[in-house]
């Protein structure tokens, strides 16, 4: 059986093709190169946010700490009427 004829155009993709491949292993060690890159970033972005996320979590125990101490402060027995950092501690976590 006779093998199909080529048109030009299908003999140049071809040789586009040969030609890329030539310069494969460049864009291989480049693609590697932009994929440790990314790695790299995403990792240190992790890390980043692990500890931004430890450093919210002891700000908002902080704070739950002064709402409590605010809140017994103010049921306690002859207490006076809570300051202002306790009025606006409730405002804020409420």
């Amino acid at each position: 059986m006779p093998a199909p004829e080529q048109s030009p155009a299908t003999e140049e993709g071809l040789l586009l093709t040969v030609r890329e491949g030539a310069q494969l292993p460049d864009r291989n060690m480049e693609a590697d190169s932009t994929a440790n890159n990314i790695l790299a970033s995403v990792k240190e972005q992790e890390l980043q946010f692990e500890r931004l996320t430890r450093e919210l979590e002891v700000e908002r125990q902080i704070v739950a700490n002064q709402l409590e101490r605010c809140r017994l402060g103010a049921e306690s027995p002859g207490a006076s009427t809570p300051s202002i950092l306790c009025s606006l501690l409730r405002c804020i976590l409420a």
